[in-house]
């Protein structure tokens, strides 16, 4: 049913309503809801379960005998004293593929959200706890229960029920692995009260079974955690609908003078909020709502502009289909579920160099895998089956809302619970699917067993190895070994060394054997298993051998292997890698990350190479390995890269890499100078470029950079009067950031704010950047701003927050004074602006504006730096929904995007977004693309603003016809020219 509401610009505050206002969807019932679904040609969605069977299923786990435990989250949305949460055990009795038998095997759980059938009773995630249920007299009941681990959520005030710890999956390393979702929490064991506690802020977790110790791993997903048939690891979250790892956790810090990239990224071709394709009516209380918002009398994003579909907004339960009665060409595609669009979405993911990245299916690029007319279907998660298909856990709620988000008015109009007493549990299948006899693993012998571990169904490889695992029968050793050898499934091959390793059976002549694999991905996996191994001669002379594998995959997992040994002859292997890899960035990160020793000869080698055969790829390797030079300062490697800097007819070249020599020093405590580098000549070549008008752009600003190892009186005099030229932009940014080097230079705020009204918007603002970082400029411009020399509207609320709560007093002291706090008026500003809703905009005149006000942060058309939110999602959302976003930017602050003041020890303040954290460092993104590492040695103190990063204000002298532009701009932004 569709509704259409005006929106109520004169409001006010959000108006009451009179029941029935809003009109509400209806259920469909569970033996006609198949015909309002909508499925890709060959394939069908048949109901597994439905009520009164099952009711609000959001996980579900099958244990070795093909009996499916799902977690009934009955007290979505709210946390309830109660406690109607529970577990439910279904059994196929005939084995026709539907359930007919429903058990409660637990109930009075709060927030149940993962379940996982292990050493023969139930693992259950329920905030804050991990529990484990025993039934011991086998009426599918649990009669025991134990709590293993408290403290998930537990440093969130408010736990998020969207943000609930979720996914118990068993990975190839015989453990259980978790996701931990947005709230965190300290976690502590009640098995070992002698455990530490485990902070699990941005992490996941995974337990041992048969030790029960929890640790902690890459994460940082919301609802959903699934591995491929290879061991590579999915997330996802709201807007981020598939992202994968680059690499493990233990590999983090191995080399103290280098940090690596995060691990977690966006892999969709079609950006991380991609546009999906609804078929379901858009509710009437989110439309309400979503004029609400646009009005200013609500609080909160505006969904999708009016509409409440066109991109993922709740992307959920993430996971790779691994089994058998697809076909071959399924394998390894992701499925999303999006219970806000009442779809399932699939995405076929592929090797792209080292890493993984994620494409829409060719004949599915406009339609989804899985679309409802019923407003209600709300599939949440999946599980592969036992008998080769895929399960779809569908609550089926008519609302799927977090309370906080919806006005009281609306609230009162519904039931929050309703639904809490349906659910359906459905599974795909292909045209002409044949139901294979039931699943018995249980009782299975032991060379049942392992023959299962060759099984082309994911889920029956899964099951044998876990009860492999479990049972620690030695008799299985020769029979894996044989396995191992004479499999014809690679897979198979992959499970018996995993095995052998979970038995603590895998010797050296495995390994040797695996190593010599005809598949690339057993042989990397050879690899990972033999990191304990690597002090046997026999082991390291076939592990460095790998480095000329013809697999990049291969090769890649080498590089972090090798950063856990400190052989010396291990360069010449990561030298094989990187000559090969050169052209991909994870390959360079992941060597550099190993190279903790014989970086000069690399460097030596590379150079030589890059002097025959100039590549970009070649010259930013260079650059990071003089970096790497200079925070080892080693003074015969220092002494290597000076001479080739010193000899190279590559004069951009030797600029970049005296540069990143000194950024490496510095990072050292040393400096050009301290090292006793003379670079007089080079710095005399530098200055005749900075004056050349006619040389290229790109070696200019080397040359400009150059002057960060000059005397600051010579630097001065050569940058300075940059600023006060009709230079192109680049120059005067790059003059900019070399001036900002120099940290004891007094004499530079005050040349800074002299020339202020003569620097363009984007110059002025990295100038005003540049004066709130040390406390002598900021009191500089606080000076300014107070004189009315500087206007207040120049500074950002990030940097006049980062002022007011600077930790120099004086600073402080100072800004609070010129910067009175005044209430907010956002609701006013929107209602002052709203009329460029209906204003014609020119998109030319746009685009300038972007260019102006939006480029630091956001990126569209090529132009700009993606620092902000995606503004895929945004452009299909429709003006209302950006021109909020842009006129408050705080009315819905997600976490990621929150600014962070980091003071250095050095006396920098710097405000950017947290993008990896490490133990040895902390990476800031800010705007315009840059990026700093901050050594967890030099920083002071960090916090967050509790603002969004993105300025309140930027409506500052606009009109509303300025802001049609704009808006006009964005939205049409990558689409065909009107005619």
């Amino acid at each position: 049913m569709a509704v259409t509401f005006a929106l109520a610009i004169a409001l006010a505050a959000v108006p009451e309503l009179q029941a029935p206002t809003l009109p509400h969807l209806l259920p469909i019932a569970p033996e006609t809801a198949p015909g309002t679904i909508r499925v890709k040609k060959g394939f069908r969605l048949e109901l597994a379960a439905a009520e009164p069977l099952v009711a609000d299923p959001v996980a579900m786990a099958f244990d070795e005998n093909g009996r499916l435990f799902v977690a009934e989250m009955r007290d979505y949305p709210l946390h309830r004293d109660d406690g109607i949460g529970r577990i439910k055990l279904l059994v196929d009795t005939d084995g026709d593929g539907r359930f007919d038998r429903a058990t409660v095997f637990a109930d009075g759980l709060s927030w149940p959200t993962a379940v996982m059938w292990a050493k023969g009773g139930l693992f259950v995630g329920a905030t804050p706890d991990i529990l484990f249920l025993e039934d011991t007299d086998g009426d599918g009941k649990a009669d025991r229960r134990k709590v293993l681990f408290t403290g998930f959520a537990s440093t969130a005030p408010t736990p998020n029920v969207q943000g609930l710890m979720n996914s118990l999956v068993w990975g190839l390393d015989n453990r259980i692995h978790g996701a931990s979702s947005g709230n965190g929490g300290e976690v502590r064991s009640l098995v070992d009260p002698g455990a530490r506690l485990l902070d699990l802020r941005g992490k996941d977790f995974v337990i041992d079974p048969r030790t029960l110790a929890m640790t902690a791993e890459n994460g940082g997903g919301q609802h959903g955690l699934s591995f491929d048939d290879w061991g590579h690891k999915f997330v996802c979250n709201n807007a981020h609908h598939i992202m994968a790892f680059t690499y493990d956790a233990h590999y983090v810090g191995l080399n103290p003078h280098f940090s690596l990239p995060p691990a977690r990224i966006d892999i969709p071709v079609d950006g991380p909020a991609a546009e999906v394709y609804r078929i379901s009516d858009e509710e009437p209380w989110r439309v309400l709502r979503t004029s609400w918002r646009a009005a200013g009398v609500y609080a909160g994003p505006v969904e999708g502009g009016g509409r409440a579909s066109g991109y993922f907004t709740a992307a959920s339960g993430v996971t790779i289909y691994r089994g058998s009665a697809f076909g071959s060409d399924f394998v390894g595609d992701a499925f999303i579920a999006e219970p806000a669009g009442n779809l399932i979405h699939r995405k076929k993911v592929r090797p792209s160099g080292p890493i993984l990245v994620a494409a829409r299916p060719a004949d599915e690029q406009r339609t989804e895998f899985v679309a409802s007319t019923d407003g209600w279907f709300r599939p949440v998660q999946f599980a592969n089956a036992p008998d080769g298909t895929l399960y779809v856990a569908d609550m089926y709620r008519e609302i799927v809302e977090h309370p906080t988000t919806l006005p009281d008015s609306i609230k009162k109009q519904f039931d929050l619970f309703n639904g809490n007493d349906r659910g359906r549990i459905w599974r795909l299948v292909p045209d002409g699917f044949r139901q294979p006899p039931p699943v018995r693993l249980g009782p299975a012998s032991t060379a049942v067993l392992v023959k299962t571990l060759g099984h082309p169904n994911g889920w029956h490889r899964d099951t044998a190895a876990r009860l492999l695992y479990e049972r620690q029968d030695r008799t299985a050793i020769p029979r894996l070994t044989e396995l191992q050898r004479r499999a014809a499934s690679p897979l198979g091959r992959l499970h018996a060394l995993y095995a052998l390793d979970g038995l603590g059976a895998l010797t050296e002549s495995h390994l040797v054997r695996a190593f010599s694999d005809r598949d690339a991905g057993v042989r990397e996996h050879a690899l990972r298993l033999s990191e304990r191994f690597l002090s046997s001669a026999k082991i390291w002379s076939r592990v460095a051998a790998l480095a000329d594998d013809p697999a990049i995959n291969v090769r890649y997992q080498l590089a972090f292997t090798l950063g856990l040994v400190s052989r010396p002859d291990k360069t010449r292997a990561l030298l094989a890698i990187v000559r090969r890899d050169m052209e991909h960035e994870w390959s360079r990160a992941a060597v550099l990350n190993a190279l903790t020793a014989g970086v000069g000869d690399v460097f030596a080698a590379i150079s030589d190479a890059e002097q025959r055969r100039e590549s970009a790829a070649g010259s930013a390797f260079l650059r990071q390995l003089a970096a790497l030079v200079g925070a080892r300062n080693d003074r015969a490697e220092v002494a290597r890269v000076v001479a080739f800097i010193e000899g190279t007819a590559r004069t951009s070249l030797a600029f970049a890499l005296a540069r990143s020599l000194s950024d490496g020093l510095s990072r050292a405590g040393s400096s050009v100078a301290k090292a006793g580098i003379q670079l007089t000549s080079l710095l005399t070549k530098a200055r005749q470029l900075v004056a050349d008008h006619e040389a290229a752009e790109a070696t200019r600003l080397r040359a400009v950079e150059l002057f960060a190892l000059a005397p600051y009186p010579d630097a001065a005099a050569t940058l300075l009067p940059l600023l006060d030229s009709a230079q192109v932009e680049p120059v005067q940014l790059a003059a900019l950031s070399t001036l900002d080097r120099f940290t004891t230079a007094a004499a530079l705020a005050p040349a800074l704010l002299e020339r202020m009204t003569r620097l363009t918007p984007r110059p002025r603002r990295e100038a005003i950047g540049i004066l709130v970082k040390r406390p002598d400029r900021a009191m500089a411009l606080l000076s300014s701003v107070s004189a009315g020399t500087l206007s207040r509207s120049e500074l950002t609320l990030s940097q006049v927050n980062t002022l007011r709560q600077h930790g120099d007093q004086r600073v402080s002291d100072l800004a609070r004074r010129v910067f009175e706090v005044k209430p907010s008026s956002r609701p006013e500003v929107i209602r002052r602006y709203t009329p460029a809703l209906s204003l014609r905009g020119s998109r030319d005149r746009g685009k300038t504006l972007f260019e102006q006000r939006c480029s630091a942060c956001h990126r569209l058309e090529e132009i700009g730096h993606a620092l902000g939110p995606d503004l895929v999602a945004s452009k299909a959302g429709g003006r209302e929904a950006i021109m909020i976003s842009i006129l408050d930017p705080n009315r819905d602050l997600q976490p990621n995007y929150l600014a962070y003041i980091v003071e250095t020890k050095d006396g920098n303040t710097l405000v950017g977004l947290v993008v990896a954290e490490s133990p040895s460092g902390v990476t800031l993104r800010q705007a315009f693309g840059a990026e700093t590492a901050i050594a967890r040695a030099d920083i002071k103190a960090m916090r967050s603003q509790n603002e969004s990063l993105m300025p309140q204000g930027i409506e500052e002298g606009l009109e509303p016809q300025d802001l049609a532009d704009l808006l006009e701009f964005v939205v049409t932004a990558g689409d065909a020219p009107r005619p």
